[in-house]
């Protein structure tokens, strides 16, 4: 276990998309392609069909709406953490060929075992909302001390509206801090070649141990780049795709393409490198200094 830079992240997320950029970018410009393609396939007229159900009132038709919608989530998933292992274990060994039956194995493994960990840690945080906020809440005069409604009318005080602020950061704080924990599991799951997230969410959270601040801030300076690298491009390519669209569904698949090519591809890129970035700083214990040496 071995202390991480931020530096270190920075320069083997890098080395690992330089390195593999070219498969990075048939392996998830295809994926774009076939999804959207799906999409329009399964969705294609769900959002209109939405649209007319709140006009007649037909829940039957909100229910199947959504029903398409959950099931391309999940088949769009599938294919997404599949090809995550797919670049993950080709980029940490170049010469194998792809093993596509356990990429589509350990993807959607790995998948559900993150969202039982994160949706027991929501939980386990609801719980403890819930019992902070009949604490104050008795202090303050009532649970619906900390409603939406108090916020808005002013009632609560200025030392309230602190204790709150001060604890909807801490949340947010420890979120980020579980997903540092985490952030290796799928890396040590595509190096082991194992298709069970347990041993991937084990070995991250010894490995992590040592640097999981570091891991922290590493992750809120990419998100903050990420952000505004969106934010730019949604503007600059949002008119040029608007225009593609032109009112037809398969306009609208194209624009969504290309959108998804242009904005969300590097995201996803660099979002797939980051993981093996941190995996490999911790482990090898390499400077940035020595990563383009």
């Amino acid at each position: 276990m071995i202390k991480m830079s931020i530096g270190a992240a920075f320069s083997e997320t890098f080395a690992f998309l330089k390195a593999n950029w070219t498969k990075m970018l048939m392996w998830m410009g295809g994926t774009i392609v076939v999804l959207g393609i799906l999409g329009y396939l399964m969705l294609g007229s769900t959002f209109a069909a939405m649209a007319m159900a709140t006009t007649t009132n037909d829940p039957s038709v909100m229910l199947g709406a959504f029903s398409r919608i959950f099931l391309f989530a999940i088949l769009a998933a599938v294919i997404l953490y599949a090809v995550g292992m797919l670049i993950w274990r080709g980029g940490l060994h170049p010469d194998e060929a792809p093993n596509f039956g356990w990429a589509f194995q350990a993807g959607p493994a790995f998948a559900l075992g993150m969202f039982v960990v994160m949706a027991i840690a929501y939980i386990v945080m609801m719980i403890i909302s819930f019992v902070l906020m009949l604490i104050f809440g008795a202090v303050l005069g009532g649970a619906g001390a900390f409603s939406p409604g108090a916020f808005q009318s002013g009632a609560l005080s200025g030392g309230a509206m602190a204790v709150a602020f001060v604890y909807y950061v801490a949340v947010l704080v420890f979120f980020l801090w579980l997903q540092g924990r985490l952030s290796v599991a799928g890396p040590v799951m595509a190096q082991k070649l194992t298709r069970n997230p347990v041993t991937g969410i084990t070995e991250s959270w010894k490995l992590t141990g040592a640097s999981q601040w570091a891991i922290v801030g590493f992750y809120i300076l990419f998100t903050i780049l990420m952000v505004v690298y969106a934010f730019i491009a949604g503007l600059i390519f949002g008119g040029i795709t608007g225009a593609l669209a032109g009112g037809s569904a398969v306009g609208a698949m194209v624009a969504m393409i290309v959108l998804g090519l242009i904005v969300y591809l590097p995201i996803l890129m660099l979002s797939l490198s980051m993981p093996v970035g941190i995996y490999r700083a911790i482990s090898s214990g390499t400077t940035s200094g020595e990563i383009f040496a």
